[in-house]
C-alpha cells in the first residue's frame, strides 16, 4: 500500500527577476520575505510570518537588511547576482520546532552554516483552495561569497572580486562558491530534502512521504510494483503556477468557480458539454488544467486517507496478535540471569550506601562538642567579631614570639645591626597591636562573664537544639550507611558464589512447550515457522540453513547437499532438541530429503539447538531490542513490557531466594515430565548450595 504522500516543492533560484527579466532588487525581496519596510502589513495577505533567522552577518552589519542592502549597491549591474534564494515547502504533520530543526540541518549540511551570510523566513498561512490544509514554507537567501573568519573585510571590500598579491597574500574580496550553479547539485539538493523530509516522517511513526520525482516517474514506479489504484492517481497533468492570479480577486474567483464546476461535473458527468479546450484563452485554459489537478489532488488525498485509516485497522489487529504471542512465548531464566540481577541490585545498594556515607561525612563536622558550642555562641553574641579577635590576638602574639627570638640571635652578630633594627621596629609595632587585641578580647571576657552572661546562654540553647538535631541526622545517616553496606557486602557475595558456577544452568522455565512445533523459536529468535519445512516418511524437518538454488536442474547437475535440520514433534528436553542431518537433492524442480536423517553426536554427545535466548546474547541484543520495540506498535510495546516485567518478577524472587538463605527452593522447571522435573529441580538445587551458603 501505498504511503500518503506529502505536499513536495523546492526549488534553488539564482537571484530572483521580474517578469521582463530584470534582477529583483535584493533588499526589497528580503523585506518582502521578512515582512519588513512596505511588507510590514500587506493587504489582501493572509499570510503569516511564522519564524525568521540570520547567521554569519559580518560586524558592519546591525542587521541582515543592511547586509543585502549593500550587497545590492555592490552587485555588478545588470547581470550581478547578490543572493541564490532556496526555496521549499515545510510540511504540517511536523510542529514549527521540526519544520526549524530540518532547515537548521540543510543548513548545516549544505555548508551554508559554516561559510555564507544568510537569512531565512518560514511563512505559514491555509492553503488557498483547501483550508482544512496549511501552507508553509521557507525562503532562504544566502550570498555565495565564502567567508573567511580569519579575514574579516569591511563593506566596500567583501563583495570585491578574489585578488592577490604578489606573494599570494588575498588583498580583495572573497571566492564565491560555485557549488549551487550545477543542475547536478540541484537535483541533489532536492533529493537530499525529501530524504530528510522523510526520514523524520519516519521518526515520527507516519505513514507519509514526499517526492522529488515528477508525477510521470512516480506514477511508473508504483505501476511496476503493482499498485495500480495509486498510480491511477498520480495519472494527471501538473497544475501550472497561476502567478499574480492569487493575488487578483476577480482572478480567485473565476478559479474557484472553475474548481466547483468540475467538481459538480465529476458528480453528474451524464450532464457535461464537451469543451474544446484550443478555444480558450491561454489563462482559462490554466484555470481548468488547475481545477482538474486540485480535484484529482482531493480525490487521491481522500483515498490515501481511507487507506490509512484501514491501514492503522490492520495494523491494530495484526499487533494484538502479535502480543497474543509474546505473551505465550516461553521464557528461560538461567544462573546468569540471576546473577546479573544480583550484582546490578549490589551495585544499587552500593551506590545508595556511598551516598549515605558522603552525606554523614559532610554534616559530621556541624557536630560540636560543648566547648565548641559555648565558643560559637559566644561568637554569635558579638556578631562574629569575638572569634576573629581571639585568633587575631593568638596570631599577633606568636609572631612576636618569633620576632623576639630573631632579635635575641641577632644581638652581637657583626653586620647584623640593621637586621637587628628593623626586628625592633617590628617588636613594638607587634606589642601595641597585640596589647590592643588583648584589650579587646579583655572587654569580651568581661562580658561574657557579665552583661553578656544571659544572651550566650540563650543562645547557646538554641544552638544545642539544632546541634543535637545534626547529631541525630549523622547518627540516622550513619546506621543507613551501615545497613546499605551491609546489604551490599551480602548481594556482592552471593555474586562471587554463583560466578563460580555454570551461567547456562537452567533455574526456572515457564511456557515450554513438551514437543517441537512450528511456534517454537531458535535460540529464543528465528522462529521455525519461517524455516524450509520438508517431510520425510511423514516426519516433518525444519532446516536451519537454507541451501543455494538449483546449478541447472535440465542438465542432470547433481543438485545434492547436506544440511542440519530439527524434526517437528521432537521432544523438548531442558529446552533443547536434538540436531539432525540429512541429505536433499533436487527433483522435478522440488527439493525432497534424499535419505534418513541421522541425529548429529560429538564424542557420542548428540548436538542441540536451544529453543531459548541464551543470556549472554539477551545480553548484547538488549540495545538493538529496546530500540525495536520503542518503535513498535503500542500495543506491542505494552506486551513487550509485561512480558518484562513477569521475567523480572521471577529473576527477583529467586535471586531474594538466594540472598535470604533459604534451602528449600522451589525451582518451578516446567519440563515434558513432572515427577522428572521435579527431581532435576532438587538435584540442580542441591548442586547450587554444594560447597557454599549464602
Amino acid at each position: 500500500m501505498v504511503n500518503n504522500m506529502a505536499h513536495y516543492y523546492f526549488e534553488n533560484t539564482p537571484h530572483g527577476t521580474r517578469k521582463n527579466g530584470t534582477k529583483l532588487n535584493t533588499k526589497t525581496h528580503y523585506d518582502y520575505i521578512f515582512r519588513e519596510g512596505e511588507y510590514t502589513h500587506m493587504e489582501n495577505r493572509a499570510e503569516d510570518l511564522a519564524f525568521t533567522a540570520y547567521g554569519n552577518m559580518p560586524s558592519w552589519a546591525d542587521n541582515p537588511g543592511m547586509f543585502w542592502e549593500e550587497a545590492e549597491a555592490h552587485r555588478d549591474k545588470p547581470d550581478g547576482r547578490a543572493y541564490r534564494e532556496l526555496r521549499f515547502a515545510l510540511q504540517e504533520e511536523f510542529t514549527l520546532a521540526e519544520n526549524m530543526e530540518l532547515v537548521e540541518q540543510l543548513l548545516k549540511e549544505t555548508d551554508i552554516k559554516d561559510h555564507h551570510a544568510y537569512s531565512y523566513a518560514i511563512h505559514d498561512k491555509a492553503a488557498t483552495f483547501d483550508k482544512d490544509h496549511r501552507n508553509i514554507h521557507c525562503h532562504l537567501m544566502f550570498n555565495e561569497k565564502i567567508i573567511e573568519n580569519d579575514r574579516p573585510l569591511s563593506s566596500d571590500k567583501f563583495f570585491n572580486h578574489y585578488a592577490t598579491n604578489r606573494t599570494g597574500e588575498p588583498t580583495q574580496g572573497y571566492r564565491s562558491s560555485r557549488e549551487f550553479i550545477t543542475k547536478e547539485m540541484t537535483l541533489h539538493l532536492r533529493k537530499h530534502w525529501a530524504e530528510m523530509v522523510n526520514e523524520k516522517f519516519q521518526e515520527k511513526g507516519l505513514s507519509t512521504c514526499i517526492s522529488e520525482k515528477t508525477l510521470n516517474a512516480q506514477r511508473e514506479e508504483l505501476a511496476l510494483s503493482e499498485e495500480n489504484e495509486e498510480a491511477e492517481l498520480l495519472n494527471r497533468t501538473p497544475a501550472p503556477h497561476l502567478g499574480s492570479a492569487y493575488r487578483n480577486p476577480v482572478a480567485m474567483q473565476k478559479i474557484m468557480d472553475r474548481i466547483k464546476q468540475t467538481d459538480h461535473e465529476s458528480d453528474f458527468p451524464e450532464t457535461t458539454e464537451e469543451i474544446d479546450i484550443t478555444s480558450l484563452s491561454p489563462q482559462e485554459q490554466s484555470i481548468m488544467i488547475f481545477a482538474n489537478d486540485a480535484l484529482l489532488r482531493q480525490v487521491a488525498r481522500q483515498i490515501q486517507q481511507e487507506h490509512l485509516r484501514l491501514q492503522k485497522e490492520q495494523d491494530v489487529e495484526r499487533a494484538k496478535i502479535e502480543a497474543a504471542e509474546i505473551m505465550e512465548e516461553p521464557f528461560i531464566i538461567t544462573i546468569a540471569d540471576v546473577y546479573s540481577s544480583l550484582e546490578e541490585t549490589a551495585s544499587d545498594y552500593q551506590k545508595l550506601a556511598n551516598d549515605k556515607l558522603a552525606a554523614y561525612k559532610a554534616l559530621k563536622p556541624q557536630v560540636l562538642n560543648d566547648q565548641q558550642l559555648r565558643l560559637a555562641a559566644q561568637d554569635k553574641a558579638f556578631n562574629n567579631q569575638y572569634d576573629k579577635t581571639r585568633k587575631a590576638y593568638a596570631k599577633s602574639a606568636k609572631e612576636l614570639q618569633r620576632i623576639k627570638e630573631l632579635a635575641t640571635s641577632l644581638y652581637g652578630v657583626p653586620d647584623k645591626t640593621h637586621e637587628l633594627a628593623e626586628c625592633s621596629k617590628k617588636i613594638k609595632l607587634l606589642t601595641e597591636e597585640r596589647n590592643l587585641l588583648g584589650k579587646q578580647l579583655n572587654d569580651y571576657h568581661r562580658a561574657i562573664a557579665g552583661d553578656a552572661k544571659e544572651k550566650i546562654d540563650d543562645i547557646f540553647k538554641t544552638l544545642q537544639q539544632k546541634n543535637d538535631e545534626n547529631q541525630r541526622q549523622s547518627n540516622q545517616l550513619y546506621v543507613e550507611y551501615l545497613s546499605l553496606k551491609k546489604q551490599a557486602d551480602k548481594y556482592t557475595e552471593a555474586t562471587q558464589k554463583l560466578s563460580a558456577k555454570n551461567m547456562d544452568t537452567i533455574l526456572f522455565t515457564d511456557k515450554l512447550p513438551a514437543t517441537l512445533s512450528c511456534k517454537c523459536k531458535i535460540d529464543g529468535i528465528q522462529p521455525i515457522s519461517k524455516l524450509k519445512i520438508l517431510v520425510y516418511k511423514g516426519n516433518s524437518y525444519a532446516l536451519l540453513k537454507q541451501f543455494p538454488p538449483p546449478v541447472n536442474p535440465a542438465k542432470n547437475i547433481d543438485n545434492s547437499y547436506t544440511v542440519t535440520a530439527v524434526k517437528l514433534g521432537d521432544n523438548i528436553s531442558r529446552g533443547t532438541v536434538p540436531k539432525h542431518e540429512i541429505q536433499v537433492m533436487m527433483n522435478n524442480n522440488n527439493w525432497k530429503i534424499q535419505s534418513a536423517p541421522i541425529p548429529i553426536k560429538n564424542d557420542s554427545t548428540p548436538e542441540i539447538i536451544r529453543l531459548y535466548t541464551p543470556h549472554e546474547s539477551r545480553q548484547k541484543n538488549a540495545a538493538s531490542q529496546k530500540n525495536l520495540a520503542r518503535h513498535s506498535h503500542p500495543i506491542l510495546q505494552v506486551a513487550h513490557s509485561h512480558q518484562k516485567q513477569i521475567i523480572s518478577s521471577h529473576i527477583s524472587t529467586l535471586a531474594k531466594k538466594l540472598i535470604s538463605k533459604e534451602k528449600d527452593i522451589h525451582l518451578d522447571a516446567h519440563w515434558n515430565d513432572e515427577s522428572e522435573v521435579k527431581d532435576k529441580a532438587k538435584n540442580a538445587e542441591d548442586k547450587i548450595y554444594q560447597g557454599w551458603t549464602l
